[in-house]
């Protein structure tokens, strides 16, 4: 169909999606950006962040996802993401006690630069979780 792609977002443990979308946005390492059917060839990596998609109802879907790589090729888009949870399997208490835990164990310790590193995603990834949370409707 015009202006619809297919698109899978797949993690080492499950197919989180697979369907027809109009467009995407995914937050690669340099910053967002965004898919329409008919779009050039791209490969790219990608950061913590929300992917956000419309289905070809109209529907808007949030996924958070935690690093991998998205390909762009003949209107078919893969993501395949470290993580993936959509908004509504998100537990949003959690995820918020998650962020405090994360920002509790970067505060008054000295640390490596890259235990330092390791936290900052730790907590980055609980934000967005917090984030795509709040995505859902209830």
């Amino acid at each position: 169909m015009a202006g619809s792609f297919s698109l899978d977002i797949v993690t080492p443990e499950r197919l989180v999606y697979q369907g027809e979308v109009t467009s995407l946005q995914a937050p690669g390492l340099d910053g967002y950006f965004g898919v329409l059917a008919s779009r050039a060839p791209l490969m790219a990596a990608l950061g913590t962040g929300q992917v956000k998609f419309r289905e070809q109802g109209g529907e808007e879907r949030f996924v958070a996802i935690n690093g991998g790589f998205c390909q762009v090729l003949a209107n078919h888009v893969v993501v395949l993401a470290d993580a993936a949870e959509f908004a509504e399997e998100i537990d949003a208490v959690e995820a918020q006690a998650r962020v405090e835990q994360a920002r509790q164990h970067l505060l008054g310790q000295i640390l490596s630069e890259e235990d330092m590193r390791r936290r900052r995603q730790a907590l980055d990834a609980a934000a967005t979780r917090v984030k795509v949370a709040s995505q859902v409707r209830r």
